[in-house]
């Protein structure tokens, strides 16, 4: 169990994760839908959307005045590194990597760093989930606890309640299962405690907060179970499900779940820092592995990028899936999603014909600020631009 004096310095961490709402039109679309951050929000009347065509420019079009510019943003917030991509019209037009992947050893971020990615894993899970319904492995109806379910009665002392036992996948995706973040999110508990401890600690030990399918509750938990109702059809682990059928298929190849410990992570991967003076919020205090279809995956702007312009809607490159088939937002012609933990941020834009990406490996405080700067950074010099390149920076088509 968590000891007393962690219990504080959780609770702060559910607050600035998850907890955190705003009338800001420009963070959120969808303010009186309770949309916190890290969540889809619907963007289609954005400006964005309304950059259709090719561009009227000669293939060297400038994009400096972009790179320039995030200089600048990095200098007013210190991050030590970043990563930004954009695509137009199918194309990576727009691929930097900025500062230091690590601080100390004075090595660079580059094109193959990888970062943690945070809340853009459910978009990565609910195409998971899209793909099995489509397939006729699972039916948004199937319901998660109980007998004749997907995860049945394996967990946590019997019997369940009613309630508990109503949950249905659409529940899940939709955040709409009534699974309570009090006293604290359950995701950030123990980090010696398994996924299958936590299954068991909610339902033993937390009543419903609203009736499944009632009420909006930005769930973690909820996304956790879905990677075990995958893992449950499929009979594979969610990693090797998603990079098998989702990521490879997207030429996806280099996307993993994140580890716990500096010392465990691969060259590519960078170094996390944080403004928090509190030890128990830091990048390597929390357990990554066991978020995985939540928040655990780690990936470089250019991957995301690619799963961007894999699931834009547009017919040009066809998606992994139709769009009658896509669940949720995945619907949607724009949706976006930000994310945030301690030691990084990250910032997607789905749209077409453009999309971006922003990845950074340090957080602070004022997280929202920072997300909202990018954002609004990101919008000025997306929108409204005529010049663009028509080359491809990774593949040069």
């Amino acid at each position: 169990m968590v000891s007393n004096e962690k219990i504080i310095p959780i609770i702060l961490l559910l607050l600035i994760f998850h907890s955190c709402k705003s009338d800001d039109s420009d963070l959120y679309t969808e303010p009186t839908n309770g949309i916190e951050i890290g969540t889809e929000t619907d963007e289609s009347n954005s400006q964005i959307e309304s950059n259709t065509g090719e561009s009227s420019s000669v293939s060297n079009a400038s994009l400096e005045d972009i790179t320039s510019g995030f200089r600048q943003l990095m200098l007013i917030y210190g991050f030590p590194g970043a990563q930004v991509a954009i695509t137009r019209n199918n194309k990576i037009v727009y691929l930097e990597s900025f500062g230091k992947a690590d601080i100390d050893a004075e090595i660079a971020v580059d094109d193959n760093s990888q970062f943690r990615i945070a809340n853009i894993s459910k978009p990565i899970t609910l195409t998971a989930i899209s793909k099995l319904v489509a397939d006729g492995q699972l039916s948004l109806n199937d319901r998660v606890f109980g007998p004749s379910s997907i995860l049945g009665t394996e967990f946590g002392v019997l019997p369940y309640d009613s309630e508990e036992e109503s949950i249905t996948i659409e529940h899940l995706v939709e955040h709409t299962a009534g699974f309570t973040n009090s006293p604290f999110d359950i995701m950030f508990d123990d980090n010696a405690l398994t996924q299958a401890d936590l299954i068991a600690k909610v339902l033993d030990e937390r009543s419903l907060a609203s009736s499944p399918g009632s009420t909006y509750g930005f769930s973690n938990f909820g996304y956790s179970l879905l990677g075990r109702v995958i893992e449950k059809v499929t009979g594979k682990s969610y990693e090797s499900y998603v990079k098998e059928f989702i990521l490879a298929p997207m030429e996806i190849s280099k996307v993993t779940i994140g580890v716990n410990s500096k010392s465990e992570s691969t060259k590519q991967e960078v170094t996390y820092y944080t403004n928090f003076s509190n030890p128990y919020i830091n990048p390597y205090g929390i357990n990554i592995k066991r978020m995985d279809s939540h928040g655990g995956w780690i990936a470089s702007a250019k991957d995301l990028a690619l799963f961007a312009m894999k699931s834009d809607n547009e017919a040009s490159i066809p998606d992994l899936l139709d769009p009658k088939d896509k669940l949720s937002y995945l619907k949607r012609d724009s949706w976006n999603h930000n994310g945030y933990l301690p030691g990084s941020i990250s910032v997607l834009q789905v749209g077409y014909p453009t999309s971006y990406v922003v990845l950074v490996n340090k957080s602070a405080p004022d997280y929202l600020e920072i997300i909202q700067a990018i954002r609004n950074f990101m919008r000025e010099k997306v929108e409204g631009r005529t010049d663009w390149p028509k080359t491809d920076v990774v593949n040069d088509l």
